[in-house]
């Protein structure tokens, strides 16, 4: 008998913002408030999950009327479980990798090493316009991401640090208390050229939101691939995002699916749809293809 050394590890999203994870006024089963998300991680953590995943927003819009800041809300959970791990969502323009790596750090410290990043490079344009920051092209909030990880590692792992990139400037600073080991583990997002680039540089996991078999298959070809090629010494770990509407028959599933649909929000999935077709109309693969996507799959896919 053979002994799987890397086993399937689940994740759910932790519902950090108010509206449930679809656009639809439906009843919602969720709440997005502390002593909900508190019960959710216990019965997460005791049937078996591995991570719990916060999500990241500033501004109100698409069914994300209320929303608690990630890393405070994920520290919260993590002083509620014992040994599920959370996954702090980071806005790179928001967040200077300095006070990242110290809020990490010091949670790292207080929780025996239960925390992890996940880095959101952007794709709401009128949070970014919000809130001040500057919106950078496709590409150039890719490679902002990089550095944010590098810096964090850099932070996290050198006695002193000094980085004179193009978007972060560090001179001979040293974090202490560093994080426990292990480290903090770095997670991505996105499909792009430019997001597949960075996972097979410096990322330790990259989240996809799922494809055909052979899509998935290519993703993760071309990620290895590149591993190769830029030299890295880890292989990055996938993840698939799906949802999975869970009733005691098929077709009580199927009923709730047809709820959802009929009470969606179209405005609020197109306006979606719209914000996140922008976000990556500057990477060349995306410029050059056009979009077809139904409207019960922007319903899916509408709080990811």
């Amino acid at each position: 008998m053979t002994t799987n050394n890397n086993p399937v590890k689940f994740a759910y999203w932790v519902p950090n913002v108010s509206g449930g994870l679809v656009i639809s006024s439906i009843e919602q089963r969720t709440s997005w408030d502390i002593d909900y998300n508190r019960k959710l991680a216990q019965i997460a953590e005791k049937a078996g999950f591995d991570y719990a995943l916060s999500q990241i927003r500033f501004t109100a819009g698409y069914g994300a009327d209320k929303q608690h800041e990630s890393v405070s809300f994920s520290h919260a959970l993590l002083a509620a479980i014992e040994k599920l791990k959370v996954i702090a969502a980071l806005l790179p323009g928001p967040w200077n990798p300095a006070l990242a790596a110290k809020q990490i750090a010091t949670i790292s410290q207080l929780t025996n090493a239960r925390v992890a990043v996940n880095i959101v490079s952007g794709w709401f344009r009128g949070e970014f316009h919000a809130i001040g920051e500057p919106w950078l092209d496709h590409d150039e909030r890719y490679r902002r991401s990089e550095e944010f990880i590098n810096a964090l590692r850099g932070i996290w792992t050198e006695e002193t640090y000094t980085l004179k990139g193009d978007f972060y400037r560090f001179t001979d600073y040293s974090l202490k208390p560093k994080p426990l080991d292990p480290l903090p583990e770095i997670f991505q997002g996105g499909s792009s050229r430019a997001a597949r680039d960075m996972a097979g540089r410096v990322s330790d996991w990259y989240f996809t939101n799922g494809n055909t078999p052979d899509g998935l298959k290519a993703q993760v070809d071309d990620i290895r691939t590149k591993e190769k090629a830029f030299g890295k010494s880890w292989r990055t770990r996938i993840g698939i995002n799906a949802f999975g509407i869970v009733r005691q028959t098929e077709k009580e599933a199927k009923d709730v699916l047809q709820e959802v649909l009929d009470k969606a929000i179209p405005e609020a999935v197109h306006g979606f749809h719209h914000e996140v077709q922008n976000a990556g109309n500057a990477s060349p693969e995306r410029a050059s293809l056009p979009f077809r996507i139904s409207f019960s799959t922007m319903m899916a896919s509408a709080r990811t």
